[in-house]
């Protein structure tokens, strides 16, 4: 897999906190076998959450995922292995991660079938999308292929962030039996949820007007 080319090289002569961190995965580590260890990580926290009480793990799990987020992005753009496959797994995790973490406060009844339906109502654009392209494109007698991309908007990064840690902070509020941490990370899921229904109005209005039909190529 080709590196798309940007300005990693540069980036990777920066200082700081972020280049010692980058500077510690060893250089045969690429950023998409980090993104690979996020996706293993996300669903072995949904496998081990739901086969009985062992929360704690869970935690651990979500905890590595949630880091390795952080880390391959830093790494690909600080050493310029930015690729295709990679910008693909990297929302991949994201939404694998709050899938299982939804599935596990489901399964340990903190969450309702309400949350799920919610939750994957705001995550849905990122099938919907990519279907009712085909269909456009069907019906103009055009390649079907590349899907759209579909970038992420400044409300759904907030989305997936907010989403993330209120689903997390659930798990260890129901782990350690903190009442006032469950509240507040309730709170936190549902206004991340709001915001992802914001975002999703977006790109289903950007797609409508055609606006991810110049980007599909």
């Amino acid at each position: 897999m080709q590196s798309i080319p940007t300005n990693g090289g540069q980036a990777a002569q920066g200082g700081g906190f972020g280049a010692r961190i980058v500077s510690l995965v060893p250089a045969k580590v690429s950023p998409n076998q980090i993104s690979l260890f996020r996706l293993a990580c996300a669903v072995a926290m949904g496998v081990v959450g739901m086969a009985g009480d062992y929360l704690g793990w869970a935690i651990i799990l979500g905890l590595a995922a949630g880091f390795s987020d952080l880390l391959d992005g830093a790494v690909a753009r600080r050493r310029g292995q930015v690729t295709k496959l990679g910008a693909f797994l990297d929302p991949l995790g994201d939404k694998v991660l709050a899938l299982s973490a939804t599935l596990v406060l489901l399964h340990h009844g903190v969450l309702t079938g309400w949350a799920l339906a919610a939750i994957l109502a705001v995550e849905a654009h990122a099938l919907v999308i990519p279907l009712l392209h085909m269909l456009r494109q069907s019906r103009r007698q055009e390649p079907l292929w590349p899907p759209p991309k579909v970038k992420p908007s400044r409300l759904g990064k907030y989305k997936t962030f907010g989403l993330a840690w209120g689903l997390g902070l659930q798990i260890i509020a129901a782990w350690a039996g903190w009442p006032w941490l469950m509240i507040s990370a309730k709170v936190l899921m549902w206004v991340s949820i709001l915001a992802g229904v914001m975002a999703s109005v977006i790109y289903y209005r950007d797609w409508w007007h055609g606006r991810f039909d110049e980007t599909s190529a």
